[in-house]
């Protein structure tokens, strides 16, 4: 059993959708690019069970969460993100979905990530599925 769950429930040519539990009860909502046949920097990645582990992102200068042994890919991370073009191939946290700079994202996207980091900044399992499995 992992320790999160992300649950998918969006998929949609502009980007994926989906939504997480946090251990304290929280929910959060994830945001990603759209399913692309796990090509890197511009794909979701597949569902399954992945481990995670705390990463320095230094694209964006602060600590993350990367999501390890992705098939043919690496340096996927949690990081601050609203809408798909923010990421590439990573997953974004946000506090709702609704609409930013015109997209379809999911809101509030930096107090997301400092509460996910708060009670996820560490190692971990993650279990990505489809809202129907």
């Amino acid at each position: 059993m992992a320790d999160l769950t992300i649950k998918r429930f969006c998929y949609a040519p502009f980007g994926v959708y989906g939504m997480l539990s946090l251990p304290g009860g929280q929910r959060l909502y994830t945001v990603e690019k759209p399913w692309l046949g796990n090509r890197p920097g511009e794909s979701c990645i597949p569902t399954g069970i992945y481990d995670c582990a705390p990463r320095y992102y230094y694209g964006g200068g602060y600590d993350a969460i990367e999501v390890l042994d992705v098939p043919n890919r690496s340096h996927i991370l949690f990081h601050i993100a609203n809408v798909p073009a923010d990421v590439k191939g990573c997953i974004g946290v946000g506090v709702d979905t609704g609409w930013v700079k015109g997209q379809w994202a999911v809101t509030s996207s930096q107090n997301a990530f400092a509460e996910f980091m708060r009670q996820m900044d560490r190692e971990f399992t993650l279990e990505i599925q489809t809202a129907c499995d």
